[in-house]
């Protein structure tokens, strides 16, 4: 036998060859995904400086905000207390020393006592007017009720270094605190009191104070010497003034921030510097070491409206504008510097990604030794194994299998996790490019410049077509485009804010002329001085349907209660009929039986026993409708339940005058089926037909035809019964044939039906195996139901049968009823079928017979005074176990629910009133057969 080689080692070179190649085909993926990390984590560290970068700029301006805030509501409080002050104590006037200048050309308060010039202010007085006394008078006066709340207001949080009011005219000036005049004038470089009212006018107007248009406005100015002024108007004395609040240069100290790294400057309304620090951590060669750069303004305003800071050539440049004053913070950064930061941050993780490679060839080294040549050896070794039972082991690695199986295992694993994110971005995309709320955005005209992808959606326009277009034009339908624009047009105005941001509803247009309602909410947005309007809509037309579907249930419901409260007033009018109507069938019933030698007195007692019992049929009709009880099939003759709907409404279809017509098949066989449910689907198509009849305005007569019989046998099938319901009405269109049996469908005017009954009929009739449907014809409307044959009709037993219960004799019966009429009714019946009965008018009167004497069965009314038939049934129970068992109640309110679940807990026999003589022996019959 010539047994197997070893593998060749040209072979095994191959085989090494293929495996470094595949080495290196699974390391190029790990150094390109730690490349990727590596690059990764550098933007997100970069975008994390930058974010800091412009949370930085934000804070330094809310800090600003913080600091020019008080100082603009100390100045706008000065003004308001000056010419209605809040507090006003008495107020020191010294006119004496107010004096002409020596030129003559103006008054001066240069004489002022030394003790009063820290409470009083500087008044300067120039103009036609300085010679009339009481105007020097008025203005001397209202220049101390001026100094006295500029001292309260400098001594307040925010206060200002000095306060100065000119007029318009330049004719007078107060200054406080007190400063002599020939101070002023040197300061202002004027030769005279009037230039330097000028000049004082014209410094107050450079700083924009005749340009204000609001009450309320403040203009700020930052002044050569680093000095900030406040300016805002001020009417005294019929005439309008200027109020100017001076700061010193280190009044913002309080707003400084030190930025660590990079420069951050404030530039006022001119693009003058107000402020610049520069970090302590900025490098020297940084671009930012030396002269501010210089920003192009649309610069400027793209960092301003950034989230972050923006790259501006060699610097992250971040922008944020003032609430309080006419400035703009910035705050840049060098980016090399930035970059070396973030690589600094970023270093670990280079040293982590050479380290994961190191680490991956070192396994790819340790798996060809422990794994690879192991299973080539281990491969070698079962080909010598399979012809030569002594071939010698290999040496391999103890427990080498379990890692393969844990590879495969890890493997699989990887590619389920990589599955379920692909499944959970894919999620995450369809949620998010499926978005329903419609967004349009308009500038101040009107003009659409923004249009998303549901808003395409809803109104079947691309957003290239629309942008530039009138939003009127574009989705507001003609005959509503006038009042639209008319209100578009009072926010425009900054009339009507109230409507802003609340949820309204308009009629809306889709492209193809098609109008739809909508919900729109609408907001406002000024934006570097344009205002903008955005409207989000939502499209109601399905929730407008959904109201309607909603508001039909509801409808439906009212009437499912209507119904509800007509079965409780049944149940009340049933058990006043039917205690009467027993008495009157029973007493026909033994009259029949009296006057058999007299053929026309039995014929009337007999008249009479029918019409009674005809009474009685609609009355139980009417409370097996009404009653809701559990489904029980049992078997019923189809004619008898015809006959019992036909009867109820055969006085409302004399009314109409409409003929009801009966064929029903005699020996009809009997089917297993409810006889409540499907008696209810009989009078559902008879009330129908007699709708359909009545909305009809066809001459000639009326007539309904109602008829039963069997369908003839089939292989595939057990045979059937079947019942029609025809009508020579307007008759149901071909299209809706299957429509009608919809629920909520229905084709009478409103007020009349609700849609439910031949979907019910329907569903009920499908429940016991049936089929109902309606029937093509050339006139009128025909409805036919089948339901399939149950089997032979079950057995009577015959009255009388066991009048000879037990061996002692006439089985005895204990009749209990409040009514004495009914008691003596039941106690004859059952004594013309052989039984022996007493009577009892209370259940503790029965208590006392039943303790007295032997009796097999009772026969108990349910509602009586006193002790009822459920306390007397709980008392026989713990007395007499056996005679419970042969308990019969005889009642006409078995609607109530209270005595629907007494006989259900009681598991007794029940015979509704009123009530035959067969059926009360029949029933005790049964009982004492048990």
């Amino acid at each position: 036998m010539t047994l197997p080689q070893p593998v060749p080692e040209a072979a095994l070179r191959r085989l090494r060859r293929s495996y470094a190649l595949l080495m290196l085909l699974l390391g190029a993926p790990v150094l390109a995904a730690v490349i990727y990390v590596l690059v990764l984590q550098f933007e997100i560290v970069s975008l994390g400086a930058q974010r800091q970068i412009a949370m930085s700029t934000d804070r330094r301006v809310t800090r600003l905000d913080a600091v020019l805030a008080p100082l603009r509501d100390n100045l706008l409080r000065l003004r308001n207390a000056t010419v209605e002050p809040t507090i006003a104590p008495a107020v020191a006037v010294d006119r004496a020393s107010l004096a002409p200048t020596a030129d003559g050309s103006a008054w001066t308060l240069d004489a002022l006592p030394a003790m009063l010039r820290d409470s009083a202010p500087q008044v300067l007085l120039a103009g036609a007017r300085r010679g009339d006394a009481a105007w020097r008078d008025a203005s001397i006066e209202q220049a101390a009720v001026f100094a006295q709340q500029a001292r309260l207001v400098s001594g307040s949080r925010g206060g200002f270094r000095r306060v100065i009011y000119v007029d318009a005219e330049g004719t007078q000036a107060w200054i406080h605190p007190w400063v002599d005049s020939a101070t002023l004038l040197a300061e202002l470089q004027a030769a005279s009191v009037p230039e330097a009212l000028q000049r004082l006018l014209r410094r107050q107007r450079r700083g924009g104070a005749e340009g204000l248009v609001f009450r309320d406005a403040v203009a700020w100015r930052v002044r050569a010497d680093g000095s900030i002024a406040a300016t805002t108007t001020l009417d005294l004395l019929e005439r309008r003034g200027y109020l100017t609040g001076e700061l010193p240069v280190a009044a913002l100290e309080a707003a400084r921030v030190d930025p660590a790294i990079g420069r951050f400057w404030v530039l006022d309304a001119d693009g003058a510097v107000v402020w610049d620090y520069k970090g302590r951590d900025e490098p020297g060669d940084s671009v930012l070491d030396g002269p501010l750069p210089r920003i192009a303004d649309d610069t400027l305003r793209e960092a301003a409206s950034a989230p972050i800071a923006l790259r501006s050539g060699a610097m992250l440049l971040s922008a944020r504008s003032s609430g309080v004053a006419p400035w703009r913070t910035i705050y840049a950064s060098d980016e090399a510097h930035i970059r070396r930061l973030v690589w600094r941050d970023v270093g670990p993780y280079a040293a982590g990604g050479a380290a994961l490679l190191l680490v991956f060839l070192g396994t790819a080294t340790i798996l060809w030794r422990r794994y690879a040549r192991p299973s080539l050896r281990l491969v070698d070794y079962l080909h010598r194994k399979a012809l030569d039972p002594a071939a010698r082991e290999p040496v391999l690695p103890a427990g080498w299998a379990p890692w393969a199986l844990l590879t495969r295992d890890t493997f699989d694993a990887a590619r389920e996790a990589q599955a379920a994110e692909q499944r959970a971005e894919a999620l995450k995309s369809a949620i998010v490019d499926h978005a329903l709320a419609a967004i349009i955005s308009t500038d101040a005209q009107g003009r659409i410049v923004e249009f998303n992808p549901a808003a395409e959606a809803m109104f079947g326009r691309r957003r290239a077509e629309v942008l530039g277009r009138s939003v009127m034009e574009t989705i507001v339908p003609p005959r509503h485009r006038a009042g639209h624009e008319a209100a578009i047009r009072t926010l425009r105005e900054g009339g009507a804010p109230q409507t802003l941001g609340r949820r309204t509803e308009m009629i809306a247009m889709h492209a193809d002329g098609r109008e739809f309602p909508a919900e729109v909410v609408i907001w406002r947005t000024d934006l570097q001085g344009e205002s903008h309007f955005t409207a989000s809509l939502t499209d109601l037309s399905e929730r407008r349907a959904a109201a309607e579907q909603i508001e039909r249930q509801r409808e439906a419901l009212r009437q499912s209660e209507k119904l509800s409260a007509m079965g409780s007033l049944l149940a009340g009018v049933a058990h006043e009929l039917n205690n009467p109507l027993a008495i009157v069938m029973g007493r026909a019933s033994l009259l029949e039986e009296k006057c058999e030698d007299a053929p026309a007195l039995r014929s009337d007692a007999q008249r009479i026993r029918e019409a009674a019992e005809r009474c009685g049929r609609i009355v139980r009709t009417f409370l097996n409708m009404a009653r809701q009880k559990p489904a029980q099939r049992l078997n019923v003759q189809l004619n008898d339940l015809a006959r019992a709907a036909a009867d109820m409404l055969a006085h409302t279809l004399r009314s109409h005058g409409i003929e009801l017509q009966l064929e029903l098949a005699p020996g009809l066989p009997e089917v297993s089926a409810d006889a409540d449910q499907i008696g209810q689907v009989v009078l559902n198509l008879l009330v129908n037909a007699q709708q359909a009849l009545v909305s009809a305005e066809a001459a000639g007569p009326r007539r309904i035809k109602l008829s039963t019989g069997v369908e003839a046998r089939r292989s595939n099938r057990e045979p059937r019964v079947w019942l029609r319901v025809a009508d020579n009405g307007p008759g149901v269109p071909p299209a809706l044939h299957e429509t009608v049996f919809e629920p909520f469908f229905t084709t009478q005017p409103e007020g009349i039906g609700t849609g439910l009954g031949l979907a019910v009929s329907r569903s009920l009739v499908r429940e016991h195996g049936g089929q109902l449907g309606l029937e093509i014809s050339a006139g009128g409307a025909v409805f036919r139901m089948s339901l399939p044959i149950s089997g032979q009709p079950g057995e009577l037993t015959e009255p009388g049968a066991l009048a000879g219960y037990g061996s002692s004799g006439p089985a005895r019966v204990l009749v209990v009823d409040d009514e004495a009429e009914i008691a003596e009714l039941m106690r004859a019946m059952l004594e013309g079928a052989g039984f022996e009965a007493a009577t009892a008018e209370s259940g503790a009167v029965a208590l006392e017979l039943l303790a007295a004497a032997r009796f097999d069965a009772i026969v108990s009314d349910l509602r009586m005074p006193d002790m009822d038939g459920a306390a007397l049934w709980r008392e026989v129970r713990v007395r007499w176990p056996a005679l419970a068992r042969r308990t019969l109640f005889v009642t006409g309110d078995t609607l109530s629910p209270g005595a629907e679940a007494f006989l259900a807990e009681a598991g007794c026999a029940a015979l509704d009133k009123p009530f035959a003589r067969s059926d009360l022996v029949d029933r005790v019959a049964t009982l004492l057969m048990e």
